[in-house]
């Protein structure tokens, strides 16, 4: 963290060198959404040839002074909103949205597990990636 002018972040996480820039400011929410949601390794599905498939990986790199949270919201390529709670450094609960109605694999550590959803379907998986009731 720095003060005005030094350089570094405030703790809005805005960029605190001159001049303003705004990729500093975006950047910054572009890393953490990436420590806690990735979706840009692509996979072959042959049903479905002409489209893109992509892995879902939840929590890739949750930092360890960050032990308990959720997030809400996190859109995933594929056409996905994800919701995501965790405890202890681990997954409790990812709860999957499908905006556009196609198929994704998601990926938690080394368990992965198939998604099929139309519009507007949701599916809550636990720690496991197992279907959560």
């Amino acid at each position: 963290m720095g003060g005005e002018g030094a350089g570094g972040t405030y703790a809005n996480l805005f960029d605190a060198h001159p001049p303003f820039q705004i990729d500093g400011n975006f950047g910054s929410t572009s890393g953490i959404n990436e420590m806690l949601l990735q979706s840009s390794e692509r996979y072959d599905d042959p049903t479905a040839a002409n489209e893109d498939r992509y892995y879902i990986d939840l929590l890739p790199a949750l930092p360890s002074l960050w032990p308990t949270g959720s997030i809400h919201g996190l859109r995933a390529r594929g056409g996905f909103q994800v919701d995501l709670d965790w405890k202890d450094g681990q997954l409790q609960t990812a709860t999957i949205t499908s905006v556009g109605g196609t198929a994704t694999k998601v990926r938690y550590g080394a368990k992965i597990v198939d998604i099929n959803l139309k519009t507007g379907e949701v599916v809550k998986l636990d720690k496991n990636l197992q279907v959560s009731r």
